[in-house]
């Protein structure tokens, strides 16, 4: 499995279950595959319908794995994650 946010991978669903990985989540009306903990964590939130979803100041500025375009000149691939001033005090 390997997350939408980030492209962290693990190895099998035992593994991912075991971890606490996010079966799937919402960005809008737009639904996406697994979220590792840490995109879980940072991103996303319980909504009013029970389903797991991108929280509000986050929505719609996520760049997600599927949507990235393969690096023209090799074999990289760059993510960039957005963290308000407030937010990157936590970590």
């Amino acid at each position: 499995m390997k997350c939408a946010i980030c492209g962290m991978i693990v190895d099998s669903i035992d593994e991912a279950v075991d971890q606490g990985w996010t079966p799937h989540f919402y960005d809008g009306d737009e639904e996406h595959e697994t979220a590792c903990p840490s995109c879980t964590e940072a991103l996303l939130r319980n909504g009013d319908d029970g389903e797991m979803e991108v929280m509000e100041e986050s929505r719609r500025k996520i760049r997600f794995m599927e949507e990235a375009q393969p690096d023209p000149f090799g074999e990289h691939l760059l993510l960039g994650v957005v963290v308000s001033e407030e937010d990157a005090k936590i970590y």
